[in-house]
């Protein structure tokens, strides 16, 4: 969970560059902050549909046992997101401590914060695993912890684009561009494809 978190974080922070890099490069529509704020919450809402239906799917969730899970699981995700932002808090303290050189005592402090806040961040889903548990049955539970991983790194290839182009976009694989000639995809050396028929009338 606390990956999604990051990666969902991640994803958000990308969006909003984006977004911020379309309005210096237009001078015909500029963005607002409230334009930025409203693109960043339709994202995160995105992200987290895609992120239940995954969870739904993965886990061949019951109603009986969605009725019960959910409730659960939300109330986990939101104390490891007040714990991300706890710890993010803590982290600039300390930072902030050392650069200002404050006191030995007020640098203990902060570390001793930072430290805390980085524990309470990692044992979330520890904690709530016996609750888990008791709901889903080790089985269940397990694919769970698999799941959460697999949509994060789903998350990030989508961001990243697979290590290749911009971010949000599927990489294309390694097709050679056809410069205005002939089809993508047939340059030389690779094999030739056939044309996928589209549905008409999308």
């Amino acid at each position: 969970m606390k990956k999604f978190a990051l990666a969902a974080l991640a994803l958000l922070a990308a969006i909003t560059m984006s977004a911020q890099q379309s309005q210096g490069r237009t001078e015909k529509k500029s963005f607002s902050k409230e334009d930025v704020e409203k693109f960043k919450q339709n994202a995160q809402n995105r992200i987290q549909s895609e992120h239940i239906a995954y969870l739904t799917s993965e886990l061949e969730l019951t109603p009986e046992e969605a009725e019960r899970f959910w409730p659960i699981y939300n109330k986990a995700h939101q104390e490891q997101m007040d714990n991300n932002q706890n710890y993010r808090k803590a982290l600039k303290d300390l930072k902030m401590a050392v650069k200002e050189g404050k006191s030995e005592t007020d640098i203990k402090a902060a570390l001793d914060a930072y430290n805390k806040a980085k524990n309470d961040q990692r044992n979330v889903l520890a904690d709530y695993q016996k609750d888990f548990i008791k709901i889903l049955g080790v089985v269940k539970t397990a694919k769970l912890y698999v799941a959460e991983d697999s949509f994060r790194t789903r998350q990030i290839h989508n961001l990243t684009g697979g290590g290749k182009g911009q971010p949000g976009v599927r990489p294309q694989g390694n097709r050679q561009q056809n410069n205005g000639k002939g089809r993508p995809g047939y340059g030389k050396g690779q094999p030739k494809e056939k044309p996928v028929q589209q549905p008409e009338n999308i």
